[in-house]
């Protein structure tokens, strides 16, 4: 069921899909079935779940069935280009931003304590974690570098090395400072936490 929707301005939105339905309900509430046969062809439940999920939720947030496709790096576009899309899932839940103007990218993460036997793969010396509150805010870097590298498509990227989140204490939601240090550019990264995930989104100025 459609959990959230924010809608930044007239042109970006960012949708949340809490998935309770079963493959079969989710199924059902898309007309093009042509378009799921990769997606019903998947053997997992759990995998399929939130591919549909996404289809559905990407419907509700535009008023019409779009059809997902992806490009060598996996990364999602729509068939007929009319929207910027990014697309994220986690346990139970799964995530979309889109837009017709920018590019965009959004990232959920569940609240889950694994972040922290890698974080020396992704935080580097120069980023501040909190120590009081270092799960949160191990999530919102892991999600804040996830949400960038799905948006810039530039695949072999280092995360711990090519973006730099700048000095923030997190709180329920907000906004912090992201440096992408290959193209020397500086991002807006919006976030919000819930008692289930974490979730971090951000607009690409073309």
């Amino acid at each position: 069921m459609l959990w959230r929707t924010l809608c930044i301005d007239e042109d970006i939105i960012v949708g949340i899909w809490r998935i309770s339905e079963t493959v079969e309900e989710l199924i059902a509430m898309l007309v093009n079935k042509e378009w799921l046969d990769q997606v019903v062809s998947i053997k997992s439940d759990v995998k399929k779940q939130e591919k549909l999920a996404v289809r559905v939720l990407l419907k509700e947030l535009i008023g019409e069935e779009k059809k997902i496709e992806y490009n060598s790096f996996g990364k999602p576009f729509l068939n007929d280009k009319s929207y910027y899309i990014s697309i994220s899932h986690t346990k139970g839940y799964a995530a979309i931003i889109v837009s017709k103007k920018n590019v965009v990218g959004v990232d959920i993460e569940q609240i889950s304590n694994k972040v922290k036997r890698v974080k020396s793969r992704f935080i580097s010396d120069e980023e501040y974690i909190s120590p009081s509150d270092q799960l949160t805010h191990l999530l919102l870097h892991w999600s804040a570098k996830e949400t960038i590298y799905k948006m810039l498509d530039m695949p072999g990227i280092e995360l711990k090395t090519a973006v730099s989140i700048a000095k923030f204490l997190p709180a329920d939601e907000g906004i912090f400072k992201a440096q992408i240090k290959p193209i020397n550019k500086s991002l807006d990264i919006k976030y919000f936490i819930t008692s289930d995930f974490v979730i971090t989104y951000t607009v690409f100025d073309n």
